[in-house]
């Protein structure tokens, strides 16, 4: 009786064991999705950012004003914003790194 009363709680700890990896399993699994989304979207971001770039230095050349693009206050903002876009992405690739680098929880060893 003994027996089969630890073989319920050796089944029950195992059960648990597993259900814990499973969930911190999936838990790591959705949080590289949701950094791999935020990362598209910030490239993004970044990407329409330098288009309006190139937009205003080609307004500045066709007014034959390019000599001011270093001092021109629109094309210094969104040289401050692609900046600011490339430190985000730079925070989300470490986190990424982290989190894909975290190794997984040995179990406890099974009771005998």
């Amino acid at each position: 009786m003994t027996s089969t009363g630890r073989f319920w709680d050796r089944l029950s700890d195992e059960l648990k064991t597993a259900s814990d990896r499973a969930r911190k399993e999936a838990e790591r699994a959705v949080r590289t999705g949701v950094l791999q989304m935020d990362l598209v979207s910030l490239r993004r971001d970044r990407q329409r950012t330098r288009a309006m770039v190139g937009q205003r230095v080609l307004e500045l050349w066709s007014a034959d004003k390019l000599e001011t693009v270093a001092s021109d206050a629109e094309t210094l903002r969104l040289k401050e914003v692609v900046h600011s876009i490339e430190l985000l992405i730079a925070g989300k690739e470490q986190e990424l790194r982290t989190v894909r680098s975290r190794p997984e929880e040995s179990p406890a060893p099974a009771a005998s």
